[in-house]
Order: C-alpha cells, then sequence, then structure tokens
C-alpha cells in the first residue's frame, strides 16, 4: 500500500473516531496489527485507543518551546480529531489562519502515519484476506449493534453507493476488480442508518472483490416496500465465500429493517441482494422515558419495516404528533413532569390529534382507565414482540374498525 493512501485510511479513521459501527468495519483494520479484543473491548475501542495513543506519542519532550512547529502539529490533531472541534474553533486555540492550520493537519497526518505503520503495520503488503477485511465476530457485533443507538434518515442510494465507493477505493490493491455502478435516475429514498447501511455494503463489495478479477456490476430495482441493491460477479475466480463470512454485513443490513441474501449460480456466478426500506414507510412514534425501552420498540418494529419515531415525553410531545403524523402511538404511563395519562388527553382534546390511533403500554394494570380515555388499545409490560406487532398491525390494517378494542385479561398483580 502505498504511503498516501495510509495516510487517508489515518485521516478517514480519525474523522470518524467515536462512530463505533464504522471504526468496527474500517479497512483500516486491514492493515494493522496488534488489534485484539476481549470480551470488554471491540475492535472499534481497540482502532480508537490505539490512534489516541499514537497521537500522544506526538507529544513534544518537555522543555520544547509552546509555539514550536512540533507542539502546532501535534495540538492541531489532538483539538480536531480528539477533542473533536471544529476547524474555526482550532483556528482560535493556536492563533492559525485556515490555511496555516490545513498544513499543520496534513504535517501531523504524515507524522501520524509513520508512528501507526512502524508501530502496528503489517510485515507484508499482501492484500488482506476476506476473513481479516470483513470478518467481525458475530457476538462482538451483535453485542454492539444492542448498544447502537439507530440513527435512520431518508438517504439517497446513489449517494449511498458514492460514498461506499469513494471509502473502497483507499483500500484497493492494483489489479483488483472494478465495480461497475449502473442504478436508476428514478430511485426512490430508502430509510436507513447511513452509517450501518454503508459499512454493510464496503463489507459485501470487498468480499466480491477478493474472490474476482472480474468486473462486478452493482444495479438497484424499486420493489413494493424496498430498494434491492443488487452486486452481481461473473465467472468468479473462485467458488462464493461461505455463509458465515456474510453474517456480518448481513447483521448491519438487519439491524435496520433489511435482509442480504447471496445466490450462487451457475459458472461461479454469484448474485448478492440486499434490501433496504424505501422512506414512504408506515410511521409509529413510542413515548416512553426509559431509552432501553426505546430502543426495544425499536427493534421489534423497525424489522417490520415500520419508521419509528422516539420521544421522552414532556410539552412537546404534542408538538411532535403533529409534525410527524405517526400511524400509531405506543405511549408509556409512568413519565416525569407529564404523564402517560395528561398526555393521552392533550392528544384526544386536539382536533389535529384525535384520531391518531394510541396504545397505553405500561407497567401499570389500568385497561379500562386507558380506554375510557381515549385510547384504542391497551399493553402491560412487558410486551412480547409478536404481541406489539400483531396489536400494531391491526391498528393500521386498512378498514380496521375505529372503536377502542376490548381490554385484555391480566392476572392479578
Amino acid at each position: 500500500m502505498k504511503s498516501t493512501e495510509f495516510q487517508h485510511l489515518i485521516r478517514d479513521a480519525l474523522e470518524h473516531l467515536y462512530d463505533t459501527a464504522y471504526l468496527e468495519v474500517h479497512p483500516l483494520l486491514s492493515h494493522i496489527s496488534g488489534v485484539t479484543t476481549t470480551h470488554r473491548s471491540t475492535r472499534a475501542q481497540e482502532l480508537r485507543s490505539l490512534l489516541k495513543e499514537s497521537i500522544e506519542a506526538l507529544r513534544p519532550p518537555q522543555g520544547k518551546p509552546s509555539r514550536s512547529p512540533e507542539w502546532r502539529s501535534y495540538l492541531a490533531l489532538r483539538y480536531r480529531y480528539v477533542q473533536g472541534m471544529v476547524l474555526g474553533q482550532v483556528e482560535s486555540e493556536l492563533s492559525l489562519s485556515r490555511r496555516q492550520l490545513q498544513r499543520e493537519i496534513q504535517k501531523g497526518l504524515e507524522a501520524l502515519a509513520s508512528i501507526v505503520w512502524a508501530r502496528h503495520g503489517l510485515e507484508t503488503e499482501a492484500a488482506p484476506t476476506a476473513e481479516s477485511a470483513s470478518a467481525v465476530p458475530a457476538p462482538d457485533l451483535e453485542s454492539e449493534l444492542k448498544q447502537w443507538e439507530l440513527s435512520r434518515q431518508a438517504c439517497d442510494v446513489h449517494t449511498l453507493v458514492n460514498d461506499t465507493l469513494s471509502l473502497l477505493k483507499a483500500a484497493r490493491e492494483e489489479g483488483q476488480a472494478d465495480v461497475h455502478v449502473d442504478l436508476p435516475n428514478s430511485l426512490a429514498l430508502v430509510y436507513v442508518d447511513t452509517t450501518l447501511s454503508r459499512q454493510a455494503l464496503l463489507m459485501t463489495m470487498r468480499l466480491l472483490i477478493q474472490h474476482t478479477r472480474s468486473a462486478i456490476s452493482l444495479t438497484a430495482v424499486q420493489q413494493e416496500k424496498f430498494i434491492e441493491i443488487q452486486l452481481l460477479c461473473k465467472s468468479a475466480d473462485a467458488a462464493c465465500p461461505a455463509d458465515d463470512a456474510w453474517e456480518a454485513p448481513r447483521l448491519l443490513i438487519q439491524r435496520q429493517g433489511g435482509s442480504l441474501s447471496v445466490e450462487s449460480g451457475e459458472n461461479k456466478d454469484w448474485k448478492v441482494n440486499i434490501r433496504l426500506p424505501m422512506a414512504d414507510q408506515t410511521r409509529v412514534l413510542v413515548i416512553d422515558d426509559n431509552p432501553a425501552i426505546l430502543q426495544l420498540f425499536e427493534r421489534y418494529l423497525t424489522p417490520r419495516h415500520f419508521e419509528v419515531i422516539m420521544a421522552n415525553g414532556g410539552e412537546e410531545v404534542l408538538e411532535l404528533v403533529i409534525e410527524t403524523r405517526p400511524a400509531v402511538i405506543i405511549l408509556d404511563v409512568m413519565m416525569p413532569n407529564l404523564d402517560g395519562w395528561q398526555v393521552l388527553r392533550s392528544l384526544k382534546d386536539n382536533p389535529a390529534t384525535a384520531a391518531t390511533p394510541i396504545i397505553i403500554c405500561s407497567v401499570l394494570k389500568e385497561p379500562k382507565l386507558a380506554l375510557s380515555l381515549g385510547a384504542h388499545a391497551y399493553l402491560k409490560k412487558p410486551v412480547e414482540r409478536l404481541t406489539l406487532l400483531a396489536q400494531v398491525e391491526q391498528l393500521i390494517k386498512p378498514g380496521a374498525p375505529a372503536e377502542a378494542m376490548p381490554p385484555p385479561e391480566y392476572p392479578d398483580i
């Protein structure tokens, strides 16, 4: 690998230093040694620590004048990447112009890349294997994704693909297969976490590239509820990678309500289908002051192609409902300041929100009170996934009766 390419990977990793999912599968990992995880750490944490320690290695020795060039380069990296300052703040701290600051950052990156390579660079520059480049231990990734705060937004597929190809370009080796992109201009937007989608697409492309010298074609088709990105590799040089090699990108896609499948045909042709949910999904608003519950319900609903909006309560809930127009609201009762009963009455008293179906979901055994105040259904925590899905889908089903559903029977507590 050329030194400029290695510097590009270093800079890209620094620009995403606190983006755990991004670092977890970063191509820099395949070009350095010494990243070993334990049950208490992940690849992202190890890479983050390595980069921070390498920046600290640039700290000038004691007694060096504070205005020396060495201090400027070190502080430029520390302020910009470790402390996360914007360029304007760094300029002010170091009393530098924008052009001077950019020069100092570049000098620091060159020195940093030399340190990382000298201490952790692989002895050979052979192309990384599929296992080292793409395979993240499934238990580690599953654990990370459970803690990952999903941030989904409407995203253009063209932009997603171009961003991925830009990152892929920095890590490719000479002689590897090219990727030919032919995307329709009229594709609908997808509703995804761009970080997870980009990483899944990157890992998928690298797996294909490392197993063939033939060109890989990438296109996409629009289907009923999703966009399907199709990667086709004809006459590959080797057998299709084993199914477990696809586990990491599959987990990243599934976390967003999508799917990844691999087909192996005659003449060693492979086809990878990545389905991503479209942006015009049915919207569900979950109101609960417990972040763990919000994330749990998001994991329950996202795979069924629901667009999940989360709120922790408060006076702004009424405005949020009017702004987002959810098809269903799932509402907790035990919340500080403004409890669920108050929120329910406010929503039902407002003509703009009165017709929105509301599911009260609480540890309290108050189904009759919930229904008398206008809720359409009541679920007692803890709620099983299938029960929640069945209730939500019943309320949004076209032609479903508008009247409140009868309260379920619960054992005395």
